[in-house]
């Protein structure tokens, strides 16, 4: 009886340590990052505004989306691909890659982890990047994301 008792405490102190987890992954999920510039994303050019980012699990991918506020405009990020950083990060930000007056979002990053996202260069990204001078990078601008 007293296996019992204190196997069922057991299971209810893990469901509950779950249920917490999952609530908290969802609230880290749902942010609003305000960009003050136009910018490439997957091929797509959004316009300077306040988007909401949105990070969910479909089976064992995360799936990143980032909406306009004041438009119905948005964009799925699915060719991102891990990126280490050099360690927990303190804030979460958007990481853009500016060629002269053209940015492109390059990274996402989120507060907590030490791993990014990486979103794949596109061909006009890739080819503004060859038209620069050799050997000079792009310049590369944070934004800073804020938990709604």
């Amino acid at each position: 009886m007293k296996k019992q008792v204190i196997t069922i405490m057991v299971v209810a102190v893990f469901c509950a340590t779950l249920a917490v987890s999952s609530i908290q992954a969802q609230n880290a999920g749902n942010m609003s990052v305000n960009i003050p510039f136009d910018f490439a994303v997957s091929g797509k050019t959004l316009p300077a505004g306040t988007y909401y980012l949105q990070r969910s699990t479909e089976g064992a991918q995360v799936v990143t989306q980032l909406r306009s506020r004041d438009k119905d405009e948005g964009v799925y990020l699915p060719q991102t691909h891990p990126v280490q950083g050099n360690g927990i990060q303190a804030d979460s930000k958007l990481v853009f890659n500016k060629y002269g007056d053209q940015y492109f979002l390059s990274q996402v990053w989120i507060s907590g982890r030490s791993s990014g996202a990486e979103v794949a260069k596109t061909s006009r990204e890739r080819l503004l990047q060859r038209e620069m001078a050799k050997g000079r990078k792009p310049e590369n601008i944070n934004v800073a994301i804020r938990s709604k």
